[in-house]
């Protein structure tokens, strides 16, 4: 199959930028994406999850929309998709780049599933990414990134089959941590014996 640079796919542009520490609230007129909200298990964005603020700058707040997705652009490489909608009045801040998919034939999870594991998609952002303690990758050095584009048959199953796995690695991981569980009983219980 053949590669289409990013930039005919999709729309791209930066995150907010906040100048200034954000007052946190309980409830705020405004929620935002940070680093720090992104999951550790899972690369869907949980807007419950996120920080409320209020918005005091005088441009228009760029809300998300459904199916947004969100690139980290300094450290290590991600992507997440926003599945929420206009509606929730969520921003992303600066080290996000937001790309909004512009042709039908390729699906938001599949390009989630692509920047964050496909081969072509890692090495690309290897070679162009600049710094070495906290690399940083350009809006315009993602636009060239070559996206391969299966038919939606086999974008629908690879998807499948990423969520699959990450099932069974969440089940492996709950074994182990019940197994080591199990053996520091089973060692203080042998401690007592003594």
């Amino acid at each position: 199959m053949k590669a289409i640079a990013l930039k005919y796919l999709a729309q791209l542009s930066s995150g907010f930028t906040i100048r200034e520490s954000l007052d946190f609230l309980d409830v705020g007129e405004v929620k935002a994406v940070q680093i720090k909200d992104l999951p550790k298990h899972s690369h869907q964005i949980n807007t419950d999850l996120l920080t409320d603020i209020e918005w005091r700058y005088d441009s228009k707040p760029q809300y998300l929309s459904h199916n947004a997705i969100l690139f980290v652009s300094r450290g290590e490489p991600a992507a997440y998709l926003f599945t929420g909608d206009i509606n929730e009045k969520v921003v992303a801040s600066n080290p996000f780049i937001i790309i909004y998919l512009n042709d039908k034939t390729i699906l938001p999870e599949f390009m989630v599933w692509y920047l964050n594991n496909a081969i072509t998609a890692k090495n690309y952002l290897n070679s162009v990414s600049r710094g070495s303690s906290l690399p940083i990758t350009t809006i315009g050095a993602l636009k060239e990134l070559p996206v391969i584009v299966p038919p939606l048959a086999q974008q629908q199953e690879i998807i499948y089959r990423h969520l699959h796995m990450q099932k069974e690695k969440q089940h492996l991981e709950q074994l182990i941590q019940l197994r080591h569980e199990y053996n520091n009983a089973l060692a203080e219980q042998l401690l007592m014996k003594n």
